[in-house]
């Protein structure tokens, strides 16, 4: 007892210390595992799954990439990219997919796939469209119907030969009742109309009959009705092929056609297009081609010439044994200048009317002038004389000069070639010399699809021509081979260069991809035929022809001013202002000759800076797009030329930049408000 008080509290008894058990590692399994792999907003995820078999990814969607980290374990890197999803189907925010995993166990006992569905979040740019507002009490709302049968008038206008015939019977038709002379009614009227012309108001057929005969009298017609209209008719033609020919509707030639029903073009124009040579005896070609007396020409030399002629003045794209494939020279020709109409089939199998070239009936005239052999190759040297000699200029060959009795004002040059600027040099400058003389060369920009410098169509004088194609929206677009470089000028349409689809034509029951079809050859049955063929190539005679219709129309007089006024029409498309791909933008061939319009339309499209084009969706006032990350301009206008570009030049337009991505995932424009009236946007 003494003990325990001396010492205090009994003492704090001591707990053993322990380890606690490390956390169970995750479990490693034998088969790969169900997930939900959803991405937001974001671009990349990681994924693992700890797995001692053998596993691949069999199927993913085409937006996603996969990379493997591991071989010994379930180790990947997901990527998407929302650029690679098309346009057409961006219809909803969420895009979704499957991911497939197929798997084995490791003692090779179990095997099998499993599905992993992925959502993606495109991100979006949304607006409002704001009706004008006005006040006013002197208004009403009245509507114009045009009738196709309007009613019988009692009303004619008689054509007399003279103003003393219709002096005489308007005194008959007012003072005689003597039933014998034709040219008496008392129950009629008659109102004067010009020096030589009545207005006659009457029911009696004896009358009109009496008239009709009458050896004074040169016509009664009906005092025919019309209607108060706000656009004109397009015209289109009704060859055969014209369905599947989509470009000349994207560049609104119909609006073009329209007006060369009632506007003279008159002034002659040539075109010289420097290619393979053309088919003179394809007969959809007729008419349109300068012959040898013209001054049409052969200037592949003999050491590369095909047809064994060397220098000539036949610059037919020759036929040789074995050769296959279609004319170059022969489809650029009739891109510009295919005849409209039936003709002749020279053969069972061939078409009677064929595809319609851009010029229709305007005095625009081809030059063939043959620069290239029929393996698709030329010279520096060669294309040099040519331009000379399509301007005018004399050349010496083989110590013959020879100069063109038709100059060209217009030279198109569906050629050219990667090479260094001093190479180029000799060709710039003859380039430069006929564009003092006043001669325009257009020069296809390259098919690299890349920054590329092609030659002529980087030469300081030449007009480089890049290619646009359909989008699924029906909106203009990059074509994806086409050259980009800072000398590019224009664009025009060229053609997808893939299986796309978008012109939304058949032939032969099959979808016709988006090329550009013109006259050919078919050199395996030496006959003609039509091809669809897409390039840079396809694009420039598209931009020579409307140059020609400029000049025959007289709206331009001049290469500089006829450039000038290309440019200040063309459409911009892609981002604002000049760039790599598209030039100034889109030849707008209704704007830069002044055509009438053909429809009344607003619309959308948001053009990316990198060429490509997406479809705006709208519902009553709202509209927006779901779109990848990147920079954008949002166009709404008026389309009046009736080919759904809305916003071109001389259309009424607002436009909106924006940019789209992870730190800015939707972006709102707020109202846009266009008053069609004043053909203005805001």
């Amino acid at each position: 007892m003494t003990l325990l008080i001396s010492c205090g509290a009994p003492p704090t008894p001591i707990t053993p210390t322990t380890t606690p058990p490390p956390a169970p590692a995750a479990p490693v399994t034998d088969q790969v595992t169900n997930r939900q792999v959803e991405f937001g907003y974001t671009t990349e995820q990681r994924i693992t799954q700890p797995f001692t078999g053998n596993w691949k990814v069999v199927t993913v969607p085409p937006w996603l990439q996969v990379s493997k980290n591991s071989a010994t374990t379930l180790d990947l890197t997901l990527r998407a990219h929302r650029r690679a999803v098309e346009a057409h189907t961006l219809t909803e925010p969420v895009v979704r997919g499957d991911i497939v995993v197929s798997w084995t166990s490791k003692d090779g006992v179990r095997s099998g796939s499993t599905t992993w569905p992925v959502t993606m979040t495109m991100y979006e740019v949304n607006g409002q469209l704001a009706p004008p507002a006005t006040n006013g009490r002197d208004t009403a709302t009245n509507r114009w119907t045009n009738s196709s049968t309007p009613e019988l008038s009692n009303e004619y206008i008689v054509t007399y030969r003279s103003s003393q015939a219709r002096d005489q019977f308007a005194r008959s038709l007012r003072h005689s009742a003597d039933p014998s002379d034709a040219w008496s009614e008392t129950s009629a009227q008659i109102e004067l109309l010009g020096p030589r012309r009545a207005l006659l108001r009457t029911t009696q057929a004896g009358t009109l009959q009496g008239l009709r005969a009458h050896p004074d009298v040169l016509s009664v017609q009906p005092n025919a009705f019309m209607s108060a209209l706000e656009t004109h008719t397009p015209v289109e033609p009704d060859d055969q092929y014209y369905p599947n020919q989509w470009a000349p509707r994207l560049l609104g030639y119909p609006a073009v056609w329209r007006d060369m029903t009632t506007t003279p073009y008159q002034r002659d124009v040539v075109i010289a297009v420097l290619d393979t040579g053309v088919r003179y005896d394809h007969p959809d070609l007729r008419g349109a081609l300068i012959d040898a007396a013209g001054g049409a020409l052969d200037l592949v030399p003999r050491e590369r010439s095909d047809d064994e002629n060397g220098v000539d003045s036949d610059p037919t794209d020759p036929d040789y044994f074995g050769r296959t494939g279609g004319s170059h020279g022969t489809h650029v020709t009739g891109i510009i200048a295919a005849r409209w109409g039936t003709f002749s089939p020279p053969c069972t199998t061939c078409s009677a009317s064929g595809v319609a070239g851009a010029v229709y009936t305007a005095p625009v005239r081809v030059l063939p002038i043959r620069v290239i052999d029929a393996t698709g190759t030329t010279t520096v040297a060669t294309t040099l004389n040519g331009v000379r000699y399509a301007a005018g200029l004399p050349v010496e060959i083989e110590g013959h000069t020879f100069v063109n009795p038709t100059p060209a004002q217009v030279i198109n040059l569906s050629l050219g070639g990667s090479m260094s600027a001093a190479a180029a040099a000799p060709l710039c400058e003859a380039i430069t010399e006929v564009k003092r003389k006043g001669v325009l060369v257009f020069a296809a920009a390259g098919n690299t699809g890349t920054p590329t410098v092609h030659y002529p169509a980087a030469c300081e004088d030449a007009v480089a021509v890049a290619a646009v194609t359909l989008s699924p929206s029906g909106a203009p677009q990059h074509a994806a081979y086409s050259s980009t470089f800072p000398q590019v000028r224009l664009s025009a349409p060229g053609g997808a260069g893939s299986a796309a689809q978008w012109n939304g034509s058949t032939l032969n029951g099959t979808p016709f991809p988006d090329d550009v079809i013109s006259t050919s050859w078919d050199y395996a049955r030496d006959q003609p035929n039509y091809a669809g063929a897409s390039g840079t190539s396809q694009a420039t005679p598209q931009v020579s022809a409307l140059a020609a219709l400029m000049l025959s129309k007289g709206v331009t007089r001049s290469a500089d001013d006829t450039l000038a006024r290309l440019e200040a029409t063309a459409t911009d498309v892609g981002r604002v202002g000049r760039d790599e791909l598209f030039g100034v933008g889109m030849i707008n061939p209704a704007a830069a000759l002044g055509a009438p319009a053909v429809t009344h339309r607003f619309g959308f499209h948001v053009y990316a800076d990198d060429g490509q084009t997406y479809t705006v969706r709208q519902r009553g006032l709202s509209f927006g797009a779901f779109l990848p990350e990147g920079n954008y301009t949002l166009r709404y206008g008026h389309d009046s030329n009736g080919n759904a570009v809305y916003g071109e030049r001389g259309e009424e337009i607002a436009t909106r930049s924006f940019s789209l991505g992870i730190n800015q995932s939707v972006v709102q424009l707020g109202k846009l408000i266009c008053l069609p009236a004043a053909h203005q946007c805001q």
